[in-house]
């Protein structure tokens, strides 16, 4: 897992997690806009890195790998996490294993409860689907890649990322985070949660997730943006998102 830097170290620290099959250059406007103020911190999920063939196991390991490189260098302070999708099973990860002192939490239609062995099959065949029509340029593919789930300007990263992912970590990613299911008792005296979900059909799960975080942690802060589908606010509106941010930040 390679974990890029930006801004003074000596600052507040950020860290940014990109969602399942996304480039870290999602985050690009966030640093701009951060890094004068924050030390941002980002790493690049293993499988997601264009430059070097990694294989993903287990949402344990990296958080172990994280939590280490973190430390050493660090300490264990945190100012905030934001996990955009699948990232927030990672930050949720971290979360759970108690290691890092964070002061805010922030999941952005993350899938944060479990789904049934049906889903999971269909979710690995339909990604499996589509990455391969991907490496294969298939027109009609990118055509949905943009209107959907990546900025055009993005496009080309994301394809160097599937270009670069096999269906093993295709497989493993789909599998871990269909099994996740965030703890209902975690200590989170010192931490404060929010939760931002679309209302479209594509964030049925994100809901789940919303209204699960919301019973079992009441002082969560739980944002809807209406009418907005999975992540399309952090991906397609960034200076609305950062606003939102702002808030918390």
């Amino acid at each position: 897992m390679e974990i890029l830097e930006f801004g003074n170290k000596e600052n507040k620290k950020i860290v940014l997690i990109h969602g399942f099959q996304s480039p870290y250059q999602i985050w690009d406007d966030y640093i701009k806009y951060y890094e004068k103020d924050y030390h941002i911190i980002v790493p690049i999920l293993p499988g997601h890195n264009p430059k070097i063939k990694e294989e993903f196991k287990s949402f344990k390991e990296i958080a172990k790998e994280f939590e280490n490189y973190y430390i050493s260098n660090y300490g264990s302070e945190v100012y905030a996490i934001y996990g955009m999708s699948m990232g927030g099973v990672f930050t949720a990860t971290l979360l759970e294993n108690n290691k890092l002192n964070i002061k805010n939490v922030i999941f952005d239609g993350s899938p944060l409860v479990s789904t049934n062995n049906f889903i999971r099959k269909f979710m690995i065949k339909f990604y499996i689907d589509i990455t391969h029509k991907s490496k294969q340029r298939e027109q009609k593919t990118l055509e949905q890649a943009v209107n959907n789930i990546i900025p055009k300007d993005k496009l080309n990263f994301l394809l160097q990322v599937l270009d670069n992912m096999s269906d093993t970590t295709i497989i493993n990613y789909i599998n871990d985070i269909g099994n996740f299911k965030l703890s209902k008792n975690i200590n989170i005296k010192n931490t404060k949660i929010y939760y931002y979900h679309g209302t479209k059909s594509t964030e049925m799960l994100a809901k789940k997730s919303a209204k699960y975080i919301k019973k079992y942690y009441p002082t969560a802060s739980i944002i809807c943006f209406k009418g907005n589908g999975h992540c399309e606010h952090s991906l397609f509106n960034e200076k609305e998102m950062i606003n939102e941010l702002n808030k918390v930040l």
